[in-house]
């Protein structure tokens, strides 16, 4: 459209024998003009000049050099965009971009696409639960599936759970577990393919937004000391932070799981280790290796601090970038 726009404006200057000429420096050769002269009957309040230029008379040049800082880079898990599965122990789940009410309609057209029949919705909560079904072999019991949406870890994100169940399982009420973890692995994968092909839909369940967070379950709080908060149980958020640690570009030269401590160093190759080596370098500053603690604050809920291995390196603005590129790639 925006290249059909401009061949008919140019076949239009051709046919009407107009010139067109660049004017974008035009206001260069600008000079200010006289203030308008009202007539003596005419007195105004009003006619003023609105945004009057102050003068620079008292402008003064401080003495020493600065440099400008570079900003900051910016920080995001390059396998962000794509459709995941994640394991950790025995639960798994499907990991996208989108809020819980934008993805809602697409699990929505997956269910309805496969032909499963559904029992019971609620947006709210963002569960859909299907009928019985049988599957195609006939040595199989009948099933149901539970789908639940949650907000993910980082903002703009969501992540799909599958639980399954059988007929003949001895449990009216859902489980906790899936019957079938080969059942509910095969559902995952259809789900996760399902949403990499389709293209994101333009509707939004309302609902579903209704009780999420819109800035995902982690954030930096500032300060004195500043840390990050995380919203997730312990043993996964000590997996999801050494994930996140070396995707930063640092090392794990050791951990200690039950004090919760990572011992870390900048990586000595790496894009993601180039830019925060130049930082520490420009800020004359030998902190190279840092012990990055996660602490439960309560059992959903972790804080994740930065120190310095050295204390003479205790720079406040270092230990937050840290922070910062870490938290990038939580998930």
């Amino acid at each position: 459209m925006i290249r059909l726009v401009a061949l008919l404006t140019l076949s239009l200057v051709m046919a009407t024998g107009c010139t067109w000429r660049d004017r974008a420096n035009d206001y260069r050769q600008a000079q200010l003009s006289k203030p308008l002269q009202l007539p003596p009957q005419i007195q105004s309040d009003a006619l003023h000049d609105s945004y009057r230029v102050p003068g620079i008379e008292s402008h003064v040049v401080l003495p020493g050099k600065f440099s400008v800082p570079q900003p900051d880079p910016l920080i995001k898990d390059a396998e962000q965009g794509v459709v995941r599965i994640q394991k950790m122990g025995d639960e798994r789940w499907v990991l996208l971009d989108g809020s819980p009410g934008q993805i809602w309609p697409r699990l929505r057209g997956f269910l309805d696409l496969g032909g499963f029949p559904i029992a019971r919705t609620d947006a709210v909560n963002g569960i859909i639960e299907t009928s019985w079904v049988q599957p195609r072999l006939e040595d199989q019991p009948r099933e149901r599936y539970r789908f639940r949406i949650e907000q993910g870890v980082q903002r703009g994100t969501s992540e799909i759970y599958v639980l399954q169940s059988v007929v003949d399982s001895g449990e009216s009420r859902w489980p906790r577990g899936s019957f079938s973890e080969e059942r509910e692995q095969k559902m995952t994968l259809a789900l996760a393919q399902y949403l990499a092909d389709s293209e994101a839909a333009s509707s939004v369940s309302m609902l579903a937004e209704r009780n999420v967070e819109a800035g995902g379950r982690i954030s930096l709080v500032g300060g004195p000391q500043p840390y990050v908060k995380l919203q997730l149980p312990f043993d996964r958020a000590w997996a999801s932070l050494a994930n996140a640690i070396e995707k930063s570009g640092f090392v794990i030269d050791d951990r200690n799981r039950s004090e919760g401590h990572y011992w870390i160093t900048i990586a000595e190759k790496g894009s993601e280790s180039q830019w925060f080596r130049r930082f520490v370098e420009d800020k004359d500053s030998e902190a190279k290796s840092f012990i990055v603690e996660i602490k439960a604050v309560t059992e959903d809920d972790m804080r994740i601090t930065v120190s310095p291995l050295e204390p003479r390196d205790d720079n406040r603005d270092v230990l937050e970038r840290v922070l910062k590129q870490i938290k990038g790639y939580i998930s």
